[in-house]
């Protein structure tokens, strides 16, 4: 018996969608892996589709989650649906183990965000999300409130710029780079949420779990364009209430 091709054809995307009808019907979007939810924009790596930005896609490996974001690759501590943030650390860092440190140098300003992510929030006013902590190695002791002693916990790390020289090692938060004494060498630079007191980090084991708890990064933007569809720049009021002015009115 002959068959007609197209006939074929339309009965294989019949038969398509219907499978795509279930997948969404039985909803099969992942909606959590190990304690984050996943919901909108972001999506599981193998999810259908359907589910999720692509741009926002995240992995699920050993029941972690996991953000791949240049430079490197960061544990997903919590995705807050209301702040439209999402808390992240760097994957080398380990919970009580102070002398492991993110794989690369990070600071907001040599973090490649993208349009996707930002360092910064906009609720009600520009404001930083995050603070950057300098590891620095100095030839000799440092008398400053400025530098708290990381010695004991890094002793054993190898720097690139420490040369074999037995060198002081402390931590800066929030300092400028000016702050940098002489005879200092910045060795490793990390990011803490910016509401972390640097007033009341006295040791380097409490910055330490700072750097383990995490940062936030923004998607507001990507909030405001599901919403709003063109929408540049987005503000969020303290109320959690997404607002945005026309493309003509923000020339």
């Amino acid at each position: 018996m002959h068959t007609d091709p197209l006939l074929v054809v339309v009965v294989l995307l019949l038969l398509l969608y219907r499978s795509f009808g279930i997948a969404v019907e039985n909803n099969q979007c992942t909606t959590s892996c190990g304690e984050v939810n996943i919901g909108s924009p972001f999506r599981l790596r193998g999810d259908p589709l359907i589910c999720g930005d692509l741009n926002f896609e995240l992995a699920c490996i050993n029941n972690h989650t996991i953000l791949d974001l240049y430079p490197g690759n960061y544990s997903v501590r919590y995705i807050d649906y209301t702040n439209y943030t999402i808390r992240v650390a760097d994957t080398g860092l380990q919970k009580g183990n102070c002398s492991s440190l993110p794989h690369r140098s990070l600071s907001c300003g040599n973090l490649f965000i993208s349009d996707l992510y930002s360092c910064w929030d906009y609720r009600p006013f520009f404001q930083d999300l995050a603070k950057t902590v300098l590891i620095v190695g100095c030839t000799k002791a440092v008398d400053s409130h400025l530098y708290i002693d990381a010695s004991s916990c890094l002793d054993g790390v190898k720097f690139s710029n420490s040369f074999g020289t037995r060198r002081r090692l402390y931590a800066m938060v929030d300092a400028n780079v000016s702050s940098v004494e002489i005879g200092c060498t910045i060795e490793h630079m990390a990011i803490i949420p910016w509401g972390a007191d640097g007033d009341n980090l006295h040791s380097y084991t409490q910055i330490h779990e700072q750097m383990v708890y995490g940062f936030e990064l923004s998607w507001l933007q990507k909030a405001c364009e599901i919403r709003f569809e063109d929408c540049y720049p987005c503000e969020m009021s303290a109320q959690h209430q997404l607002s945005c002015k026309p493309p003509a009115l923000n020339r």
